[in-house]
């Protein structure tokens, strides 16, 4: 019998560089009444499957993410069963985690997705520490940047959980540099983390030479989605197509999608909600 697989939803929030200029942070734009950008995220993380979510942020935004989204989600699969006689026993939250970049890794490759691939490795290193049992089988990334119907995961759920998967729209991708969701192990990662150092230039030239200039130097952290994961294999994953999806990246393209003008409504789900402390029960 095989054991059960952990998915660790990923949420890359920080490395986005957009024209909005809001007060708040880009991961925080309403797609609906009461409803989020990085909420669709982490509902969409939910109907995955997923047993943990993380998301990459911040120190200055994770306080109006988390005052917003909480520290846990209830799992749609088990939340609404109403044929049990006790439905609260069989719920199963899905705790979700804070994490920012490491101190290293600013100003040198701290791009959108970097924050995706941290994310998969910090997830790893903490649950793996813990227990082998716990060790992420597969990782689930989603972006707040793009919108597509969150409940399409639910859809495929199964499929998800057992096999790699690509979301795709008019025949692209994440490797396309659209923002869509994927899934990604850990061989896969470790590659990418290889790949963040031997495609980047450092600080002294080849041969150490001279100080490379403030533009030369780092170079990884301007790459885009499309240069970081051009080199994942997606031959053997399941293509999810999507039909409705819209980039959220820049002002126009947010302007475009708020005129298409469609019902969005905030999942159920989507509830704030928070561990209780040693010793405190529910009220």
């Amino acid at each position: 019998m095989s054991s059960k697989k952990h998915i660790a939803g990923i949420i890359p929030v920080s490395g986005i560089t957009t024209d909005y200029n809001m007060p708040w942070h880009e991961s925080l734009m309403p797609i609906g009444p009461n409803y989020l950008a990085i909420e669709r995220s982490v509902a969409e993380c939910a109907y995955a499957g997923c047993d943990s979510i993380w998301i990459v942020c911040g120190d200055d935004v994770s306080p109006l993410i988390r005052y917003q989204v909480g520290e846990k989600i209830q799992d749609p699969v088990y939340n609404y069963r109403h044929f049990e006689f006790d439905k609260g026993a069989v719920k199963k939250p899905i705790r979700i985690y804070y994490i920012p970049l490491a101190i290293k890794d600013l100003n040198k490759r701290d791009n959108l997705a970097w924050s995706a691939i941290f994310g998969a490795q910090t997830a790893n290193k903490i649950l793996g520490s813990l227990s082998k049992h716990l060790r992420p089988h597969r990782f689930y990334v989603s972006w707040p940047y793009g919108y597509h119907n969150p409940r399409l995961a639910r859809e495929h759920r199964k499929t998800i959980i057992e096999k790699d998967v690509a979301f795709s729209h008019a025949g692209k991708n994440v490797k396309d540099n659209e923002y869509l969701s994927f899934t990604i192990t850990l061989p896969q990662v470790k590659k990418l983390v290889e790949e963040s150092v031997s495609t980047s230039s450092g600080l002294w030239s080849e041969g150490r030479e001279k100080r490379l200039s403030v533009e030369e130097r780092y170079s990884y952290k301007s790459y885009n989605l499309k240069k970081v994961f051009s080199s994942l294999d997606f031959t053997s994953y399941e293509q999810i197509d999507v039909e409705e999806y819209h980039s959220l990246d820049c002002w126009d393209n947010y302007r475009s999608f708020l005129a298409r003008e469609l019902k969005i409504t905030k999942p159920k789900i989507l509830k704030y909600s928070e561990w209780n402390e040693i010793g405190v029960n529910d009220d």
